[in-house]
């Protein structure tokens, strides 16, 4: 005897394995990314020379600014002029209310370097307000953005068989999948990024920090510690195919994303 089960069957969707090969980054910002490397290394050099001379105040200042500078190079560095990953991280998770989804996790790598300088900029700044006391403003708003940027953390990208879960860094935003238009690729103030607008409807989840976040959901690809093509393809894919969304709760999510494997049941 032949058994015939009714298996689901799937929409191909095109794969694009380079949908930002014409992202060029800002002039403005590479051009900030070499400045502050240089200036990192001519502060360096005065550290360097300040302790031949004996003079220990201004090598401590020069080493603190060498820190400063060379975390602002890395961060510009890995934010706009080397923004892609190649890995295929990713595991079932729960979001915010519990429900299990393919979870890709924001770049660690990232949070490092933003937190980094955001730290040494606050405490630098801390150290000279008696002497300059207009630096008290500076302290208190990039202290600010350091506890918004830590208060968020980590972020991720989630999805489940219900829809579209992103824990960014300003805001956390559920999006259902019937509400959703399109997911498309596109760029952001010269920053790649993943667009999923979408209508509004009454399971869409909006918890915003003290800035206005945008309704649809925005991510930007510097973030994602997995490869961004093959985000976007999974995304892309199980919107189009809603049979298949309940595997977004179990393991076979991951299988199946980690292989490609779109043209099969």
């Amino acid at each position: 005897m032949t058994l015939y089960f009714d298996l689901p069957r799937t929409t191909p969707v095109s794969a694009d394995p380079s949908p930002w090969r014409d992202y060029q980054p800002s002039s403005r910002l590479v051009h900030a990314a070499v400045g502050s490397g240089l200036l990192a290394i001519l502060v360096l050099a005065a550290g360097v020379w300040s302790v031949i001379l004996g003079d220990f105040a201004a090598a401590l200042a020069c080493g603190v600014a060498v820190l400063v500078f060379g975390h602002l190079f890395g961060l510009l560095l890995n934010l706009w002029v080397r923004p892609h990953n190649t890995g295929d991280r990713m595991r079932i998770a729960g979001i915010d209310d519990g429900s299990p989804g393919l979870t890709f996790a924001y770049s660690r790598r990232l949070y490092y370097w933003y937190g980094s300088f955001l730290t040494l900029l606050t405490l630098a700044q801390i150290a000279l307000v008696f002497s300059t006391p207009p630096l008290a403003v500076g302290a208190i708003l990039t202290g600010g953005a350091l506890f918004l940027l830590l208060r968020h953390a980590p972020g991720r990208l989630a999805l489940t068989p219900d829809g579209i879960y992103h824990h960014g860094i300003w805001a956390q935003q559920f999006i259902p999948w019937e509400a959703i238009r399109e997911i498309a690729a596109g760029e952001q103030a010269r920053i790649p990024i993943i667009a999923v607008p979408a209508e509004f409807a009454p399971q869409t989840r909006i918890r915003r920090s003290l800035f206005r976040a945008p309704e649809c959901v925005i991510i930007q690809v510097p973030w994602l510690a997995s490869d961004p093509a093959l985000v976007l393809q999974a995304m892309r894919w199980y919107h189009a195919n809603p049979t298949h969304r309940f595997e977004l709760s179990y393991q076979i999510a991951v299988d199946r994303t980690r292989q490609r494997a779109w043209h099969l049941h």
